[in-house]
């Protein structure tokens, strides 16, 4: 049985709160990945780093990661494909997500807070 899984986004820029008449709209295509696994863990993002395990995955097609602290932000920290040798590193804003479709999984995701204790959701489609 075939999984299916979808990220869909559309952005809106107007100068009224309705948001009409919009000034900009956009609607990019859909991404849209047939994964054989996905993984969706709430964690505690420390300030002196916390680890979340990807290195029993294959691969990994998609990483989403979301900020649901309202004040402080999480560094998220990866290494990438096309990048390998480089630790890439990535602030999401309180409130905020990240999502990126190049990560390397046999190096683990590392969340860091930066001034108190942060809880983030990450959904990881993989085989």
């Amino acid at each position: 049985m075939t999984d299916y899984a979808k990220i869909a986004l559309t952005g809106t820029y107007s100068k009224d709160s309705t948001y009409t008449p919009a000034k900009v709209f956009m609607e990019p295509a859909d991404y849209a990945v047939t994964p054989d696994e996905w993984m969706h863990l709430e964690v505690q993002a420390d300030t002196g780093s916390t680890t979340v395990t990807t290195s029993h995955l294959a691969s990994a097609t998609a990483l989403v990661v979301k900020n649901n602290d309202t004040t402080n932000y999480v560094t998220a920290k990866f290494y990438s494909a096309a990048n390998s040798s480089t630790l890439n590193q990535v602030q999401v804003a309180a409130g905020g997500f990240l999502v990126i479709t190049d990560f390397t999984v046999a190096s683990n995701l590392a969340l860091v807070a930066n001034s108190a204790a942060v809880e983030c959701e990450v959904l990881i489609f993989g085989s």
